[in-house]
């Protein structure tokens, strides 16, 4: 082989392994689970609020699934009333300064005062944690 195709092989490689960037070597990203999204939202803020019923995942726009909306029915389980209102939670997946990849509620608002009002949360940080199951004795 002659010095010249190897230099030629060696630089077309080299561009390949530029272009892929490192992403594929990088983790994947984690997911989203329904069952993690629903013990987030019951365990933020407990006196507040408590999952009735979880309706699904909502992917918005073309983010790279990055975002997720979920849309679920909450109670106040402090209101003798038990009024029940649809929310929309929004998750969003967030780089940490280690470099992991980690899901995090940043939003739970609704439009139960009407569509030109919403009302709820829209400036929560409160990082996704899967549910630990039932305690070991």
């Amino acid at each position: 082989m002659k010095p010249v195709a190897w230099r030629y092989q060696s630089m077309v490689w080299l561009a390949l392994v530029i272009l892929m960037g490192c992403s594929s070597f990088a983790a994947p990203a984690p997911s989203l689970s329904a069952a993690a999204a629903q013990y987030t939202l019951d365990n933020w803020n407990p006196a507040y609020c408590k999952v009735v019923e979880f309706y699904g995942f909502y992917q918005p726009g073309d983010d790279g699934g990055h975002s997720r909306i979920a849309y679920v029915l909450l109670v106040n389980p402090g209101e003798q009333s038990q009024k029940q209102t649809i929310y929309e939670a929004r998750f969003q997946l967030l780089q940490r300064p280690d470099g992991r990849q980690q899901w995090f509620l940043t939003a739970l608002t609704n439009h139960a005062a009407g569509l030109s009002r919403r009302q709820g949360w829209d400036n929560l940080m409160i990082p996704v944690q899967d549910n630990p199951g039932p305690a070991s004795h």
